[in-house]
């Protein structure tokens, strides 16, 4: 009897054990039959195009569209607070009152409309909807009982995006007896001037937040011109008053580089420095052979006011857009701008040639006093006379139209007198002589959805 009582207990609390496995299993299988998912897994728009009113030129307003890519907004998921947030906000003129959104989800979307506070089911894809303000989503399941909500929002700056924001502006200790030339090279920012007559540098970080040294310039040359710095491959080079070309590593100790004698040094890109003769453009990769990159319409060279931009093309990193802009004697009331395209290989490597200046173009560069450009954002920009806007080329020199929008100079600029100009860090740098006689800093980076 005492073993069947024990054989019969074993039995039993097996049954009683596989009963419980049943059960829990039944439990389990019951709770996910009756609990749908309800989620929204990820959420993407099509692009958005805003209608903006701006001031012509005759003074009348007229209409334009900005569009931006929906592939760069891109989207965060916050599943315990039901929230979904762009990550970058756009500019404050995106029109979001009808934007065209996409989710990915569980069970069956629906929008609370603004008109009258009730929930609507949306159509993924094609219904435009009103993201000026957060939206109140709500995802149903498929029992039509489970449900989840989500406020879905679109950052939008408050102030107007596209626009320069400059930092106060910061006065360095420099006394100049000459105009600055401002240079960004090896991680760090130039500025080269003349000193009490004698040409000196100054050099100091990439953002410009801090400026370690001054220097003489070290060198056998009479007076290097500071205005003719240029910077390839390493190297920074500027002519003396004989035309002698000379280059220095450091900025400060200069040797002579080269026995050709040149009347000015023009620009730099990746490949080439280039230089005027007197006669022709020329070409170098190594101070040592020079060939011929520009022969035709010499008269219309640039002679005062030079300034220039290289940068890649869109469509092949291993070719660059040179523009070269200033005021020549030939012509009065429009700034003259060469243009060529740079490649290592000769084959590929374009002859520097003057855009033609014609009446059949209405928004050509104004002879700027003091003209500098630079290239920034994807667009080349000129300032110059009243220092008081831009003028903005988006087509390679071809046509500059008045910056009206957004991006504007610092406030700061003293009018008539030259600003130089280097883009370092994502940042536009500026320096100019101030009223006191020292040199004034303004340093300014674009507020843009990238």
């Amino acid at each position: 009897m005492s073993i069947m009582r024990i054989y019969i207990t074993v039995i039993t609390f097996a049954i009683t054990c596989l009963s419980l496995m049943f059960v829990s299993s039944c439990i389990k299988d019951e709770e996910e039959v009756h609990t749908p998912t309800c989620a929204i897994t990820s959420m993407s728009v099509n692009d958005i195009t805003s209608y903006l009113t701006t001031k012509a030129s005759d003074g009348t307003d007229s209409i334009y569209t900005r569009t931006i890519s929906g592939r760069y907004i891109k989207f965060n998921i916050d599943q315990v607070n039901g929230r979904i947030y762009s990550i970058d906000s756009l500019p404050s003129w995106a029109n979001l009152k009808r934007v065209v959104a996409s989710f990915s989800y569980t069970g069956v979307l629906y929008a609370k409309w603004s008109g009258d506070g009730n929930y609507y089911p949306i159509s993924n894809g094609k219904d435009s909807l009103d993201l000026s303000t957060p939206l109140d989503l709500m995802v149903v399941a498929s029992d039509g009982v489970s449900s989840k909500h989500y406020t879905a929002v679109i950052y939008r700056y408050t102030a107007n995006a596209d626009s320069m924001l400059w930092a106060a502006p910061i006065n360095l200790n420099i006394q100049p007896t000459s105009s600055p030339k401002l240079i960004s090279a090896n991680g760090q920012l130039y500025i080269f001037t003349d000193i009490a007559g004698k040409p000196t540098v100054s050099y100091g970080m990439a953002d410009g937040s801090a400026w370690f040294t001054k220097a003489e310039l070290t060198t056998p040359a009479t007076h290097l011109d500071c205005q003719s710095v240029q910077y390839f491959n390493g190297k920074f080079y500027a002519l003396d008053v004989d035309g002698t070309i000379y280059s220095s590593t450091d900025g400060i100790t200069w040797d002579a580089a080269s026995t050709l004698k040149v009347v000015r040094l023009l620009t730099a890109d990746r490949f080439y420095l280039y230089a005027f003769d007197g006669t022709q453009i020329l070409a170098t990769t190594d101070l040592n052979t020079w060939t011929t990159n520009g022969t035709r319409y010499m008269n219309l060279l640039p002679s005062q006011f030079i300034s220039s931009a290289a940068y890649n093309t869109h469509t092949n990193d291993n070719l660059q857009v040179d523009v070269l802009t200033g005021v020549c004697s030939q012509e009065s009331s429009q700034a003259v701008v060469w243009y060529k395209i740079a490649a290592k290989e000769q084959s590929s490597n374009q002859q520097w040639d003057c855009m033609s200046m014609t009446a059949n173009n209405p928004y050509p560069l104004p002879a700027l006093n003091n003209l500098t450009i630079f290239h920034y954002n994807d667009a080349l920009y000129a300032l110059g006379g009243s220092n008081k806007q831009f003028y903005k080329s988006e087509d390679n020199g071809i046509t500059w139209k008045e910056v009206t929008e957004y991006q504007f100079p610092p406030s700061g600029l003293i009018p008539d007198k030259h600003v130089s100009v280097a883009v370092s860090n994502e940042h536009v740098i500026m320096v100019q002589t101030n009223s006191e006689g020292g040199v004034t800093m303004w340093k300014g980076k674009i507020n843009k959805l990238k």
